[in-house]
């Protein structure tokens, strides 16, 4: 015994010491893994910067809600690139819709997560868990996106905002004063795999009108939340 009880003391005083780096790592660099170094699987192709825009945007939309399938569609690294690469914040509602499909389209899990607001029942302040989740089942891995049709979009202002910016609910608006944005969409896929719902090639019409928030600290917008359908063989199907 009165050998044992120095070892005894040794190992509780490295212990110790062990709980005293633990508590000094919180100070420096931080053992929590982030979001971006989770190395899930994308769906990016190569040269991804120099392949049409997964949006549909055009060249010579007249409107932000225009998107198309022809040769006259917008790179990647001219339209959503910048918003996935965090040179700039979305500016619209719009902006975020369809950076948001792209990042779905894709598999772009970390902009998925930036781009939502606290406030939608999809947020969780557990990013990494979140993560997760949107990598188990979230990210519509049984499905190739096709297209993106942008129906209408509208926006509120605050009180103190005297432009009414010529009333048309489809521009683009980046009024600072805006405080609030729906945005009404189709989003068209196809099964490329069969499954409990759907048999592969099947096409299947996803509908929402999703709610949009400005971020008072970002200064861009966010995604708050949507009513969603989906449309098979032409009924529709309410999925939340």
């Amino acid at each position: 015994v009165a050998f044992a009880s120095p070892k005894n003391n040794k190992r509780k005083n490295k212990k110790k010491q062990n709980n005293k780096n633990v508590v000094g790592a919180g100070f420096g660099q931080s053992s929590q893994p982030k979001v971006e170094d989770l190395n899930y699987p994308d769906r990016i192709p190569p040269n991804a910067a120099e392949e049409p825009c997964p949006c549909g945007s055009t060249s010579d939309s007249d409107s932000s809600t225009d998107t198309g399938t022809g040769s006259n569609r917008l790179l990647y690294k001219d339209c959503c690139y910048p918003f996935h690469n965090k040179d700039k914040v979305p500016q619209s509602p719009i902006d975020v819709l369809k950076s948001r499909y792209s990042a779905f389209s894709w598999r772009m899990i970390p902009y998925i997560l930036d781009t939502t607001h606290p406030i939608s029942r999809d947020f969780k302040k557990d990013k990494i868990k979140w993560a997760k989740e949107l990598n188990r089942d979230g990210m519509f891995d049984s499905y190739d996106f096709i297209s993106l049709d942008i129906v209408k979009e509208e926006v509120l202002l605050d009180d103190n905002d005297e432009n009414d910016n010529g009333n048309d609910e489809t521009s683009n608006n980046t009024n600072t004063n805006t405080i609030e944005g729906f945005v009404e969409f189709k989003v068209n896929l196809k099964a490329n795999k069969n499954s409990g719902h759907h048999i592969e090639g099947q096409e299947i019409v996803v509908s929402e009108r999703s709610r949009f928030l400005r971020s008072t600290r970002e200064g861009g917008w966010l995604y708050a939340g949507g009513d969603v359908k989906s449309s098979v063989g032409g009924e529709d199907i309410k999925l939340n």
